[in-house]
C-alpha cells in the first residue's frame, strides 16, 4: 500500500520539501527524531517548532536508506494501518 508523506531534505544545502509516496511493505523502522539539524532549517520552510520529524529507514533493493519526514511515528503507523491503534499504558 502506497502512503503519502511530507519528506524534508537537503538539496546542496538548501532545505525543501516534498510529497511522498512509499510503499509501506518497504518500512524497515520508524524512529522519532530530535537532532537534525534538518529540523532547525524546517522551521525557516513555515513548518511549526511543534511539528514532529520521524526517520524512516526503508529497503531499496539490497540497501537501506533513510528519509527524514514531517509525521510523528504515531501519526505514520495509522497511515500504515489505521485499522490497528497503539497500546497506551
Amino acid at each position: 500500500m502506497l502512503i503519502k508523506l511530507i519528506e524534508v531534505y537537503n538539496s546542496l544545502g538548501v532545505p525543501r520539501v516534498r510529497e511522498l509516496y512509499l510503499n509501506s511493505s518497504n518500512i524497515v523502522s520508524v524512529s522519532e527524531e530530535t537532532h537534525s539539524d534538518l529540523l532547525q532549517e524546517a522551521q525557516s520552510l513555515g513548518f511549526s517548532a511543534v511539528t514532529q520529524f520521524s526517520s524512516i529507514v526503508v529497503q531499496e533493493g539490497g540497501r537501506t536508506k533513510t528519509i527524514t519526514v514531517a509525521h510523528s511515528p504515531q501519526e505514520i503507523h495509522k497511515k500504515i494501518d489505521p485499522s490497528k491503534t497503539l497500546l497506551k499504558g
